[in-house]
């Protein structure tokens, strides 16, 4: 049987109000720095369709789990990878039956000051270029990773070892591009929609790069545990649509 997405969201929200009557909670939400502006959209509709609170903690992949493994009072952890979710999973501090993919990244190469018409000039352009080349750090971001992949792929390391910087996240990244600290970057398809960039970036091919697989959990130790699965129902039902106008890809879903 097919459920149309109508008919999901009407039950989504029968759900929602029958538990209304349980005193409001207040979630704690850790979130890679790539997902900031887009889980604030998405908190703040659900928010107005609950009578429960987010709090957004924001910083890398890496020091989110870091922190989550030292004991962090999170409820949620929404990762830019599947590594660290799963080995959450793994290690008993996370739910296994939570786990889910809410978005897939892009990469984009961005550089303010020149025009770059053809992806084939972006190869071309690293490698010629004079100033740095901001990357997010590839042991803590997974969009540093990805890129730093990239690099490598197209056997550009030699040329940008000298010139490479790192940003501790994909938001520094950016401030360094956007600073011009560095020349260029390799960023956040979805920073750039959101910071209303609409030229001098080429957006790279996925297939040049692993795969950006955004997954989130619910961690064990939370004591809301049933509303933060209503988050996450909330962000399958009703986010589709944010979640993509803000640059990301999604996984195809099965509703049958």
């Amino acid at each position: 049987m097919v459920r149309s997405p109508s008919l999901i969201k009407c039950l989504f929200m029968f759900f929602l109000l029958a538990t209304s009557s349980v005193n409001s909670a207040e979630l704690r939400l850790a979130v890679a720095a790539n997902f900031k502006s887009t889980i604030d959209q998405i908190v703040k509709d659900f928010e107005q369709q609950s009578p429960h609170k987010v709090t957004v903690i924001v910083a890398s992949s890496g020091t989110l789990f870091s922190q989550i493994s030292h004991g962090a009072p999170y409820d949620l952890f929404l990762s830019a990878d599947s590594e660290r979710p799963q080995r959450l999973v793994k290690a008993q501090l996370a739910l296994a039956d939570s786990l889910f993919t809410y978005a897939l990244g892009q990469l984009a190469f961005w550089a303010p000051a020149q025009y770059l018409p053809q992806q084939h000039s972006v190869e071309s352009f690293i490698t010629s270029q004079q100033g740095k080349l901001a990357i997010a750090n590839p042991r803590l971001a997974p969009y540093g990773k990805s890129a730093y992949e990239f690099i490598s792929k197209q056997q550009l390391l030699d040329q940008v070892k000298r010139k490479l910087i790192r940003g501790n996240n994909v938001v520094q990244t950016f401030q360094f591009v956007e600073s011009g600290n560095a020349q260029s970057g390799i960023v956040s398809y979805a920073q750039l929609i959101n910071a209303g960039v609409t030229t001098h970036f080429s957006l790279l091919p996925v297939s040049q790069y692993p795969k950006i697989i955004q997954q989130g959990v619910i961690l064990s130790r939370s004591n809301n545990i049933a509303v933060a699965r209503q988050l996450i129902s909330f962000i399958k039902t009703h986010s589709a649509n944010t979640i993509l106008n803000a640059g990301y890809l999604l996984e195809p879903v099965d509703v049958s």
